[in-house]
């Protein structure tokens, strides 16, 4: 076969895939470059440049360490990249314009090496959203009790370690048998629905709010004090006792009891912020409902 077939195969294996293939010198030269279907790399201004000269020094050293490890053992290396275009100025004015997560396969070739970019972006944005969805309330959208747990342990553990404050909210509407009882199961959902939507609307970016039973919810609040979840607790009653839900045998009011909890000490525990928070939330409904109840 003559070179010039060799080289028509390989052309038109090129123009077959969707990757993006670069032959590389292992230093990390560009010899060449073929885009496939990408349209956020420009082939013939990546050609004959460094990968150093275009991508930042840690992912330009990945490419160029799976490359020599390709080159020295003679076989198929592999890693993943992410790109994102506030650290790749060179690419976005080419035309990246979104995060792009790609699968790296660098092969030895007669002392150089074919390096194929896999774009893994939709896969990885699949994977997200499967992931958010087991951690989330289908009704509300709310974060479920699943999601809650390593949140609470996590950031308390670096609450302790830094010695900041954080606090927690249990909340649980008042009655809720009785709303699905007097009006309907959907009236119920409404409610709860509602309930998630004012308090998204209301909370820092930083709260973490999570269904944890029924027709109860949790809300962890970092860096804020007991007097501060105190006052946060408040505001979420205030606007749940203000609050009026169209409905076909009329309008729906409901009220919310709330319990809160401050972390205590170096040894205190989310199981334990969370025990406080629902003695003082029973405290709170046998007090007659729809009030705010803290630690002394």
């Amino acid at each position: 076969m003559s070179d010039k077939q060799i080289q028509a195969r390989y052309d038109a294996l090129l123009n077959a895939t969707a990757d993006v293939v670069m032959v590389l010198e292992p230093s990390g030269l560009v010899l060449s470059c073929s885009t496939g279907t990408a349209n956020w790399i420009d082939a013939d201004a990546v050609a004959g440049r460094q990968l150093s000269d275009l991508l930042p020094a840690d992912i330009s050293g990945e490419i160029v360490a799976a490359a020599v490890k390709a080159s020295e053992q003679g076989k198929t290396t592999k890693a993943d990249l992410q790109l994102r275009p506030e650290h790749v100025p060179v690419l976005r004015e080419q035309g990246l314009s979104e995060t792009k997560w790609l699968e790296l396969r660098c092969s030895p070739a007669a002392g150089q090496v074919v390096a194929v970019f896999r774009d893994t972006s939709a896969k990885r944005r699949l994977e997200r959203q499967v992931t958010s969805q087991a951690q989330r309330d289908p009704l509300t959208g709310a974060y479920n009790r699943r999601a809650l747990r390593p949140v609470l342990e996590q950031a308390i553990a670096q609450a302790q370690r830094y010695d900041w404050v954080c606090s927690l909210m249990v909340i649980d509407v008042d009655h809720f048998s009785d709303l699905n009882d007097n009006y309907s199961w959907d009236c119920g959902d409404q409610v709860l629905q509602q309930l998630v939507t004012s308090i998204h609307g209301m909370k820092r970016t930083s709260d973490f709010l999570a269904r944890y039973g029924d027709d109860q919810f949790v809300m962890f609040m970092p860096e804020t004090n007991h007097e501060q979840g105190m006052a946060a607790g408040n505001r979420v009653r205030k606007l749940m006792e203000e609050m009026e839900i169209p409905y076909a045998a009329g309008d729906v009011h409901f009220t919310v009891s709330v319990g809160v909890a401050a972390l205590n000490g170096p040894d205190d525990d989310s199981d334990n912020m969370l025990r406080r928070a629902s003695e003082n939330l029973f405290i709170a409904k046998q007090s007659g409902y729809n009030r705010v109840e803290g630690e002394a």
